[in-house]
């Protein structure tokens, strides 16, 4: 399920939609993402970690890629936890889970098999540490789950119960929420067809580009997965032959992401169809 994710960060922010340029936040909307899980948390004040945080951690991994170094990882990890320690709320967490997701990406590219695994593990803890988990939570979970499968291969078919029941989890509390559907399709994609692999994955992938990157702008929270739907849409079209729509959505994409690199790469294999 590895792809070359470090090139993806290098073009963060290429979707419309993206919240990288909102000049103002309302604390009140933090607790979107929580509305599920607890009642009004403390605000966070504007100069917070959590300020665009969903950039922050692509930069590091962008960084520590380069130096091959995890230092920035590692800072923004350290300022989450302190955070959390301060501040004990839900979306601190979906956060550490997100940036371990990262960590456990750079560790396999510097072929550190072990850390890789010791990372993901760590995400892994925090995301089911999250008190009734709301559908970004779940969405995350089934995500890192599904990544970590290459490391308890012997244990795949009980990790993909799990999978199925935290996307199922997503979708039932959020049925719009792209993540959600991006992550259930994202999991279909990666099924062997024996297992029912591929039967719904062009289902979930039209509705996850239909849908909003966030609900509501906001730097606190996630916007993640739109760029990701829209590539792996045209990747299933051309596995399947159906070059028509490969190119009818390679043009939609590249139109709403025009910087995406992971949507651009695939241009080369439409050429003559």
């Amino acid at each position: 399920m590895i792809r070359l994710l470090f090139i993806i960060s290098l073009f963060v922010g290429s979707c419309n939609g993206n919240t990288s340029n909102t000049k103002q936040i309302d604390n009140s909307q933090i607790t979107e993402h929580q509305t599920q899980s607890m009642s009004t948390p403390p605000p966070i004040p504007p100069d917070s970690l959590l300020l665009g945080i969903q950039n922050k951690v692509y930069q590091a991994f962008v960084a520590s890629l380069l130096s091959h170094k995890s230092d920035e990882l590692d800072k923004i990890s350290k300022g989450l936890s302190d955070l959390y320690k301060a501040k004990n709320q839900n979306i601190i967490l979906y956060w550490q889970g997100y940036l371990q997701y990262y960590a456990s990406i750079y560790y396999l590219q510097q072929n550190n098999k072990k850390a890789a695994e010791n990372e993901a593990d760590k995400g892994l803890n925090w995301l089911k540490s999250i008190k009734n988990k709301n559908s970004e939570d779940y969405a995350l979970l089934a995500l890192l789950q599904s990544f970590s499968i290459q490391f308890r291969t012997g244990d795949a078919m009980l990790i993909s119960q799990e999978i199925n029941k935290d996307i199922e989890n997503a979708l039932a509390i959020d049925s719009s929420n792209l993540r959600a559907n991006y992550v259930f399709a994202s999991n279909n994609f990666y099924t062997p067809k024996k297992y029912g692999g591929g039967k719904l994955v062009e289902k979930y992938l039209l509705k996850a580009i239909s849908l909003p990157t966030q609900k509501t702008p906001n730097q606190y929270l996630p916007s993640w997965g739109k760029e990701e739907s829209y590539e792996m849409l045209i990747k299933y079209y051309i596995q399947n032959k159906k070059w028509d729509l490969a190119k009818q959505y390679y043009e939609k994409g590249i139109k709403e992401c025009p910087k995406s690199y992971i949507i651009n790469q695939l241009a080369s294999q439409l050429v003559g169809k």
